[in-house]
């Protein structure tokens, strides 16, 4: 459990299937609901999508930071990220912590609330959850405001989830 965009996230390396799997047992999700993806830099963002210049912009102008895009997915994303429509969605944190942590696990990494599923998200590194992972990097207490969600299609922006990032 690390400190992510506002509130606390799991994390697990995206390309083992073992630690996915894991992720998967204690925080279940519904079918065809993906999780995020970590990207170390903004320029990873072609590697794991493909982005529009609609994408590219938004992406120039809020990262670092809490603005997680939805894009077609590049080949080159595991299944574990994949959604069965073929997107993935992506951010580059604003933590510098969090982004050398990516950067340390090999550029991709899965990020999703700490909180039990239906919980509000874990604005402390206390909780049900916290019992069952292998570290928990305490930053205090959080604002609570997660990363706002943006998924795009071509040049169409649809919010799918208001965070500190206003689009």
């Amino acid at each position: 459990i690390l400190p992510a965009e506002g509130v606390y996230g799991l994390h697990v390396l995206a390309a083992d299937s073992s630690a996915v799997g894991r992720l998967r047992a204690i925080k279940p999700r519904e079918a065809g609901r993906g999780f995020i993806g970590l990207i170390a830099r903004p320029e990873d963002l072609v590697t794991w999508a493909k982005a529009g210049e609609r994408a590219s912009s938004l992406a120039r102008a809020h990262w670092p930071g809490a603005l997680t895009l939805v894009l077609e997915a590049s080949p080159a994303v595991p299944d574990s990220l994949r959604t069965p429509e073929g997107t993935v969605a992506l951010r580059c944190p604003g933590s510098g912590f969090l982004r050398a942590v990516v950067e340390g696990a090999g550029g991709l990494v899965i990020s999703t609330s700490a909180n039990a599923p239906g919980d509000p998200p874990l604005i402390r590194a206390e909780g049900l959850l916290t019992e069952q992972v292998d570290l928990v990097v305490d930053q205090g207490e959080l604002s609570g405001v997660p990363s706002t969600v943006v998924e795009i299609d071509k040049n169409r922006i649809r919010v799918v989830r208001e965070g500190s990032v206003r689009v």
